[in-house]
């Protein structure tokens, strides 16, 4: 018969357990401490790291390439509305339609081709497609897109690595006309984080108030082939699924008919009145994001702009 370990079970008392057994159990309590230091410090070391990478790095994000770029096109006229917001109409339940744009091909034209400001930016991500700079805000990133794919920068920085706030991106379905023939979208869609420590989209909610749009009206997103200066239109708040039409289920309009029927769809929702109202044929861009900082909200927030220059 295998003669079974003298103290299989070590309970009651240490005190009264063999000198053995004690210092047995003594060396194992002495190598679990370690080992919850060194997790502890390793963890403490890695949040560090991360603190630092989104605080003195911009987590992962270039710094601006130089001043806001102008356009040297005239500004295309806008009409002035009366205000049609209507904030006490109830939103319809309905789950968004599913959108069927076709697949974005943006492939450059040359590298030439790109600005100046960008290029070496390009050089070092090819996925980037523009610069997003909103005065007033500390919105001042470069915007990516990954055709199809709607995750990938969620939390990634530009240099690839991992950055909780992640990186501002197109939505893979909008066609930004970086291709040769490519035509746009009528609406661009593009998303970030609302991080509470102000970074990505974490400042867009003060266009919640009428006053800050009024002093600050436009602002600019370059792609990598045009500057643009870009004029607020209205802004709006609401949950996912909430409305029969929803903004981020706006991507083209096939005639004039469904244009409107987005528009009146969109732009009673408006929290105030901007003197802005899009027209059918004008270019759409959609900033947006979380409406708090919740974790798995469903609120949401977003500025539509049209492109003026």
């Amino acid at each position: 018969m295998a003669k079974q370990p003298r103290y299989k079970r070590l309970a009651g008392d240490p005190a009264t357990l063999p000198y053995a057994a004690r210092t047995g159990l003594r060396r194992r309590q002495r190598r679990w401490a370690l080992a919850l230091r060194a997790g502890g410090v390793l963890l403490l070391g890695l949040a560090a790291a991360l603190l630092l990478r989104d605080t003195v790095f911009r987590g992962g994000q270039p710094a601006p390439p130089g001043p806001p770029s102008v356009s040297g096109a005239a500004p295309a006229p806008v009409t002035v509305v009366p205000a049609t917001a209507d904030l006490t109409k109830d939103p319809l339940a309905a789950e968004p339609a599913p959108d069927t744009a076709p697949r974005p091909t943006a492939v450059p034209r040359t590298e030439a081709d790109i600005l100046p400001q960008y290029r070496e930016l390009y050089a070092q991500n090819p996925d980037l497609v523009g610069w997003l700079r909103v005065d007033g805000t500390d919105i001042d990133y470069p915007v990516v897109q990954v055709p199809g794919d709607n995750t990938a920068y969620l939390r990634r920085g530009f240099d690839g690595l991992y950055a909780g706030g992640g990186t501002l991106f197109i939505d893979g379905r909008c066609r930004l006309g970086l291709a040769e023939g490519e035509t746009p979208t009528a609406n661009w869609l593009l998303y970030g984080h609302n991080m509470a420590g102000g970074s990505m989209f974490g400042t867009l909610d003060r266009y919640a108030e009428a006053d800050f749009c009024a002093e600050h009206p436009t602002f600019t997103f370059d792609t990598l082939y045009a500057p643009g200066t870009w004029r607020v239109a209205a802004v709006l708040r609401t949950e996912l699924g909430a409305d029969e039409l929803p903004y981020y289920a706006f991507f083209d309009a096939a005639d004039r008919a469904a244009w409107q029927t987005w528009m009146d769809a969109l732009l009673p929702q408006a929290l105030y009145d901007t003197g802005v109202t899009p027209q059918y044929g004008d270019q759409l861009l959609t900033l947006s994001t979380c409406g708090d900082t919740a974790p798995g909200t469903r609120a949401r927030l977003a500025v539509l702009a049209v492109r003026i220059g």
